[in-house]
């Protein structure tokens, strides 16, 4: 578990992932919200949140090419740390919508369905692990 293969191989299918929610190959608005459930306001925030990711997703294939031993490692762990950071946030965000008006109120597919987060989930905990894992190295 290389960081350097970690990161890069991450960046790749985060920079995939991103470009297929963006083009809304994917239609990331249904699956967050239902068919019946969304309109052009959250299909325009999933493409937004696509966009934003993109950048994680450039920067974690930069770090993976372009840097070395020690500084790696800790891109690794703070890029996986990180994204486990910002997953917990939204899982917790998504939880006030359960308090919405409405007979059951309302879930996000993303957060309401391991398919969604898992994979996603297992690569930032790669990166964290293989920063942590070569934090020592100077090469």
């Amino acid at each position: 578990m290389k960081p350097k293969w970690v990161l890069t191989g991450v960046g790749i299918l985060f920079t995939i992932f991103s470009l297929l929610t963006y083009a809304e190959v994917m239609n990331a608005a249904e699956t967050g919200w239902g068919a019946d459930n969304y309109d052009e306001r959250d299909v325009f925030y999933e493409k937004a949140w696509a966009a934003t990711f993109f950048l994680v997703a450039l920067i974690t294939i930069v770090s993976g090419q372009f840097v070395e031993g020690r500084a790696q490692a800790i891109l690794a762990i703070t890029i996986g740390g990180g994204n486990i950071f910002i997953f917990i946030l939204t899982f917790l965000a998504a939880g006030d919508l359960e308090n919405v008006p409405g007979p059951n109120g309302i879930s996000y597919g993303y957060t309401s369905d391991p398919a969604n987060w898992g994979l996603p989930m297992i690569c930032a905990t790669c990166m964290l692990v293989s920063g942590y894992l070569h934090l020592e190295e100077d090469e």
